[in-house]
This record gives structure tokens, C-alpha cells and sequence, in this order.
């Protein structure tokens, strides 16, 4: 398949899809063309949208495609799109950043660490996507384990959990000995 030809279907399909897409799912669509040949096609639209300084970009999530706008032009956007609210309360990102960073983790354990109960915030995390639930404990009472969501790197315009900020690992040793 022609490279240029092939360039121009992954970007109709990023637009038309709009939603985080994986290389599996592209390689279904485009049934005649290698994984290799997809994955090599979108680093070399990646790279060009940025050197032109292309108003559309591809960001990637984890293993996962998707149209983006340039941060820098927020202030252009904004004034045509109307914005959800998006802030999430204290408890909301105590908790997402609790999970985050101890995934996968249990509602007892995060309880457990925070102190107080946080059924109803896992829940609003749940709603807004930014968490999943991510199988259960073969222990007593089956209790579920969550996890960050590729809408949670979204969120925070990460590309993986890598990018989270780093936290000092004498602080985190304190942090596990109090548990």
C-alpha cells in the first residue's frame, strides 16, 4: 500500500473514530496493511503535524491514538466550544492520585490511607470515567480492584503513567510503614 495513501486513511479514521483508538483496531480496519506499516505511518504524521506546526495533532495514550488541538490554542477554541466542568474536588483527586500511584488498589486500602470512607468518590471517579474497575482479589469477600483509565491521561495531558510526577521514595517508605 502506497504510503501517502495510507497516511490519509489513518487520518480519516482518527477524525471519524474521535475517541483514543489502538493499533489492533486500526490494523482491523486496515485489513491490508502490516501493524508495522500503521505504526511507522502515524510517528511519521505525528512528527510532521508538529514540525508544521499543524493545528490538528496525534497524541498518544498509552497504546492509543486520537486527534488532538494544540494546548496554545485554547483560547481560540475555547470561545467556540463549550466547556464542561471539569474540576474535580479535593477528595476526587486525593483519591484519583491515591490509585494512580498504588494501582491496583482496593476501596478498603485507599479508605485505609485516606482515613475516612470513599465509596461515593470512587463512584464520581467511576462516572467520569477517570477510574475502572480492574478485576477482583481472590481473598475473602472478592473485593474489587481499580485502576487510572486512558481518559485519566487525557485528563492530565500524559502520554503514560511514567510521566506522573515523581515522589520522593523516603516520603513513599514512610507512607507504606504507616499501613
Amino acid at each position: 500500500m502506497n504510503r501517502y495513501y495510507l497516511k490519509g486513511i489513518i487520518e480519516e479514521i482518527l477524525y471519524i473514530w474521535g475517541d483514543p483508538i489502538d493499533i489492533d483496531d486500526l490494523s482491523k480496519i486496515i485489513f491490508d496493511a502490516e501493524k508495522s506499516e500503521i505504526r511507522n505511518a502515524l510517528d511519521e504524521i505525528m512528527a510532521e503535524r508538529n514540525e508544521k506546526s499543524s493545528g490538528l495533532l496525534i497524541k498518544k495514550y498509552e497504546n492509543k491514538y486520537q486527534f488532538t488541538t494544540r494546548a496554545e490554542h485554547e483560547k481560540y477554541i475555547s470561545n467556540i466550544v463549550k466547556k464542561s466542568d471539569k474540576k474535580l474536588s479535593n477528595s476526587s483527586l486525593e483519591t484519583l492520585s491515591i490509585i494512580a500511584y498504588k494501582q491496583p488498589i482496593t476501596r478498603a486500602e485507599i479508605d485505609k490511607i485516606r482515613g475516612v470512607k470513599s465509596q461515593s468518590t470512587i463512584d464520581n471517579l467511576l462516572d467520569k470515567k477517570l477510574i475502572k474497575e480492574n478485576g477482583r482479589l481472590d481473598k475473602i469477600g472478592k473485593p474489587i480492584i481499580y485502576a487510572t483509565t486512558d481518559l485519566f491521561l487525557k485528563y492530565f495531558n500524559i502520554s503514560t503513567l511514567d510521566d506522573l510526577p515523581k515522589i520522593d521514595q523516603e516520603v513513599l517508605g514512610e507512607f507504606d510503614e504507616n499501613q
